[in-house]
């Protein structure tokens, strides 16, 4: 049913620098005040939302007058910390106008990466529903070195921040707003022939999507968003991406006599629960590096990864943690909770699991990690 977003009662609405930041560097207050004014008719109705908001940088670049085209890591953290706070104030002041108050929640990959992290987080998340209240989520760009330059370890942009909160929290809809009204065939700004696709309803479609471009303030592009509507479908969430930019932009959506803006990209549902955790966690607590035959029987024959197939560990975890499982090309191939400490992984590396035992003492398990706390991305087309 394509038009089950008309219905959707818990949505995720993302919003893209380009929207928020003017060509000036300045806030695009009158733009941010039309969507809260959508939003809060939205909640009045009945519906759930959560905002996965992007310009705080962007702002605090403008406070701190750093003009110059490429900021510094140390720069960026600190355009961050101003520009949050300010952003904030501004999400709260428009929506006490309709008396409704506002939560900001400043997240890292480890608080989806980490169990107990996940599950406060989105325990905190339902109570802030419950209770009304709309949540304001960024990516805590402020904090952690990893979060604005290291890719395996942070969201990357907020495109997949919202996608992974959409998914953990059982969203109906995700709506990607941005400044172009959908994807097309080809980048409209500098084909004049590229057409809207209206729906995707297989990934083999997002394919051919070209990807190149993104803002000057943003981190994201049209490749963040086809891997963020990835993430969103195989776990059950419909996905729209459409432009920010007009005043109805979000009314419409649910609006039963308006053509549906943008491009939707329908749920696939293949992911199962309980592997979307460890699945689709953007951090990871260390690398497992395997060689070829341990390759082949995770894709080809959906075994468990032994320890005779490990060539290399890295980082730093602990039993149950969330970890990267990578080629010895560094090709990442999927993710995993594994079964042993950093250290004991090292000792029975490239070992056979009988002699797990000798080595370490007796154990709960006797392979690094176990098929059913696996996920191959291969399988999923990711």
């Amino acid at each position: 049913m394509t038009e089950k977003r008309l219905n959707a009662k818990r949505i995720v609405i993302k919003l893209g620098t380009q929207l928020m930041i003017r060509e000036d560097g300045s806030l695009a207050r009158k733009r941010l005040a039309n969507l809260v004014y959508q939003c809060a008719s939205l909640v009045h109705q009945g519906k759930e939302l959560l905002i996965v908001s992007s310009g705080a940088v962007g702002l605090g670049r403008q406070v701190l007058n750093l003009k110059t085209s490429k900021l510094t890591l140390t720069e960026k953290q600190a355009c961050a910390a101003v520009g949050q706070n300010l952003l904030m104030d501004v999400y709260q002041e428009l929506f006490r106008n309709y008396e409704l108050p506002t939560a900001q929640l400043l997240l890292t990959a480890y608080d989806f990466a980490d169990r107990t992290r996940y599950l406060n987080l989105r325990e905190t998340l339902e109570k802030l529903l419950e209770l009304q209240v709309i949540p304001i989520i960024n990516e805590n760009d402020t904090v952690s070195t990893t979060e604005l330059e290291d890719k395996g370890k942070s969201f990357g942009d907020n495109d997949k921040l919202s996608a992974l909160v959409a998914s953990k929290l059982g969203a109906d809809l995700l709506v990607i707003f941005t400044n172009v009204d959908g994807i097309y065939t080809d980048n409209p700004q500098t084909n004049p022939n590229a057409q809207r696709i209206p729906i995707i309803q297989g990934f083999e479609q997002l394919k051919e999507i070209v990807t190149d471009g993104k803002s000057d303030y943003g981190r994201g592009g049209m490749a963040s968003k086809i891997e963020a509507v990835k993430i969103a479908a195989i776990t059950g969430v419909q996905t729209i991406i459409t432009s920010g930019l007009k005043d109805n932009a979000l009314s419409d959506i649910f609006n039963p006599d308006k053509e549906r803006p943008g491009t939707l990209i329908l749920a696939q549902n293949a992911l199962p629960n309980r592997k979307r955790w460890f699945g689709l966690a953007s951090g990871y607590q260390g690398v497992i590096r395997i060689n070829d035959g341990a390759k082949t029987a995770l894709i080809e024959r959906f075994a468990s990864l032994l320890p005779s197939g490990v060539v290399a560990v890295e980082g730093d975890f602990q039993p149950r943690q969330v970890v990267s499982i990578q080629d010895e090309q560094g090709i990442e191939i999927g993710r995993g909770v594994i079964n042993f400490s950093v250290e004991d992984t090292r000792k029975i590396q490239g070992r056979q699991s009988r002699e797990i035992v000798e080595i370490l003492g007796p154990v709960e398990n006797d392979v690094v990690i176990h098929r059913d706390n696996l996920v191959i991305y291969q399988e999923y087309q990711l």
